[in-house]
């Protein structure tokens, strides 16, 4: 196994879409904590930064024979950038962490994940600002006051479905705007 940690990224990634699992190891091995720590800079939680990393390599590992990567690291990071960037965009990102972010200061150990971070926030809040009215109030209730559909319908006056079909739309258009690349700016920081 020693010899691995002395062959090129380019060599592991030939002999890793052989199927090569001490190839993968290797790559595990010199970028888990990189990407860990970039995912950690945004969302602070041990748990789900790790969870994110090994989603990202369980893919990579399934989908081996079909990569085509030329800078490993670069490919790796910005992967988890993508699935760190999913999971706050799917609201599984508890309030306490924005209300830790917005008592943060920028410095220069945090600067460049604070940014990303604060970037991706006023991508969210200019586009939810685009939205019809009672579609931008029901995804601000969900989102920033994370009250659930039921609570939602109960404080206005409207079904659940109402709200349902509401937060469809807004995410539909937030997934669209990201896609469209017009938040492309966080994932090349």
């Amino acid at each position: 196994m020693a010899a691995y940690t002395k062959i090129t990224d380019i060599e592991l990634l030939a002999m890793l879409i052989e199927g090569d699992v001490e190839a993968f190891n290797e790559i595990y091995n010199r970028y888990a904590s990189v990407m860990f720590g970039s995912a950690y800079n945004i969302l602070r939680d041990k748990h789900t930064c790790m969870d994110l990393v090994q989603e990202v390599f369980e893919w990579f590992w399934a989908h081996r024979d079909k990569l085509v990567v030329t800078n490993c690291k670069a490919y790796l990071i910005t992967a988890v950038k993508f699935k760190t960037s999913n999971y706050i965009r799917n609201n599984k990102v508890p309030r306490k962490f924005f209300d830790e972010l917005s008592d943060l200061e920028i410095t220069g150990d945090n600067e460049e994940a604070l940014l990303e971070v604060k970037q991706l926030m006023d991508f969210i809040r200019n586009c939810s600002e685009t939205l019809p009215s009672r579609c931008r109030e029901i995804f601000q209730l969900s989102r920033y006051e994370q009250l659930s559909h039921k609570e939602i319908a109960l404080r206005l006056g409207v079904s659940e479905k109402t709200v349902e079909n509401q937060m469809t739309i807004a995410l539909k258009k937030l997934k669209k705007d990201l896609a469209n690349g017009q938040f492309y700016v966080f994932f090349l920081l």
